[in-house]
């Protein structure tokens, strides 16, 4: 994947989302990786304020070498 591709694919996300790379049960090595992208939102409810915030997350997960 190409940082244009990337930039492409996660353009009309919010500017202040967090970034998380997800990797499950596997194991990676130095390599170039195409990713899975996931877009996640909630509500962070503040009790004590009364206050309600959208938050958000772009969720990157490598896409694991097939072995031939």
């Amino acid at each position: 994947m190409t940082k244009k591709e990337l930039i492409e694919l996660i353009k009309d996300f919010q500017d202040d989302a967090d970034v998380v790379v997800e990797v499950h049960d596997t194991t990676l090595y130095e390599d170039l990786y195409d990713f899975t992208i996931d877009a996640v939102s909630w509500t962070r409810t503040d009790f004590k304020e009364g206050t309600h915030k959208v938050m958000t997350e772009i969720r990157l997960t490598p896409i694991e070498h097939t072995r031939d």
